[in-house]
């Protein structure tokens, strides 16, 4: 079992938490889909699950160990969340090594039944620095699956498959005999494999016990009640003020001053996070088109500090609008 418990990140400069008190146990053969909207912070989560971050506080426990407190507690996981593989060795290499690595010389016959479900069986002689985005993330995937892992902790796998290779992928994954925790923004993927779905947020996590569509009709339920609570504070509010004097005109300008300021600031991050949405599309684009290792790091570089931006205006964005709407 995989427990955790009240994990939160902040990173070094920054005066806000990217990821705060997140909860979730996941028991053995259960599948759980991870959602949340872009810079709530479930790339973070993975990173930390997969100990390529630390965390700030809280506790992440496989089979009742701190798995930041010791090596190797990840040898059973399967693990794709960064497209990670040695890029002047072949795909078929790659996959060897990795089985070597790991003492599992025996499930070389794999390889190929593995090539085959991500669509890389025609290129296993070929090397993955000359490969497009998309390649080299089914790359990372097949290394991820091939070792018949316990565990599999996977970002988008179904990215850059076509229909029949999502079919044959979702197969195999509601087949898996082990745990799963994924990333998608694919309904209906998340629809046909998961068993769980955890919404990430900068409240913290929500676990639904059902599919997306479950995930969907508890949440309108949820967003209902929040709503009939909210008209009746409102009410209670008018009441109050009905009855109470006039306020101070200076503090009422003061406060209209404030909430000028605030809706400027909303505005502007609006516009800001347009513009990375846009340049990051163009990226995505420009990696599809080239196979030039050096320009494929750059723009992978690029990607990445946009992530990040767009992480902390989101951040802002919310917290400022609470500010409003309060």
């Amino acid at each position: 079992m995989l427990k955790i418990e009240s994990i939160s990140k902040k990173f070094v400069g920054n005066d806000f938490y990217s990821l705060k008190d997140v909860n979730m146990e996941i028991n053995k053969g259960e599948i759980v889909g991870l959602i949340g909207r872009n810079g709530a912070g479930k790339s973070t989560l993975m990173k930390l699950m997969a100990k390529s971050l630390k965390p700030t506080s809280g506790l992440i426990t496989y089979n009742g160990i701190d798995i930041h407190s010791k090596d190797n507690v990840l040898t059973d996981f399967g693990i794709m969340i960064d497209p990670v593989f040695y890029p002047e060795m072949s795909v078929i290499d790659n996959l060897k090594f990795y089985l070597r690595l790991h003492g599992k010389e025996e499930l070389f016959s794999n390889i190929e039944p593995t090539l085959k479900l991500v669509e890389l069986w025609e290129a296993r002689n070929r090397k993955p620095k000359g490969f497009s985005f998309g390649m080299k993330q089914r790359t990372a995937l097949a290394i991820a699956l091939v070792a018949e892992p316990d565990f599999l902790i996977l970002d988008e796998p179904t990215n850059h498959l076509d229909i029949d290779s999502k079919e044959v992928l979702e197969d195999a994954l509601i087949d898996f005999d082990g745990t799963l925790l994924f990333v998608s923004h694919d309904r209906y993927f998340i629809n046909r494999v998961a068993t769980k779905v955890l919404e990430i947020s900068e409240k913290g996590s929500t676990l639904y016990l059902g599919d997306y569509d479950y995930y969907l009709e508890k949440k309108a339920e949820l967003e209902e009640m929040e709503r009939l609570k909210a008209e009746e504070a409102q009410e209670k509010t008018v009441a109050i003020v009905e009855k109470a004097p006039a306020n101070d005109y200076q503090a009422q300008k003061a406060n209209q001053k404030e909430l000028r300021k605030l809706t400027r600031r909303i505005a502007e991050i609006e516009n800001q996070l347009e513009e990375i949405e846009a340049r990051e599309e163009a990226i995505n684009q420009a990696m599809l088109a080239t196979n030039d290792a050096v320009e494929l790091v750059d723009l992978q570089k690029e990607l990445d500090d946009l992530t990040e931006q767009q992480e902390n205006l989101i951040l802002e964005w919310e917290e400022l609008s609470e500010q409003v709407e309060g």
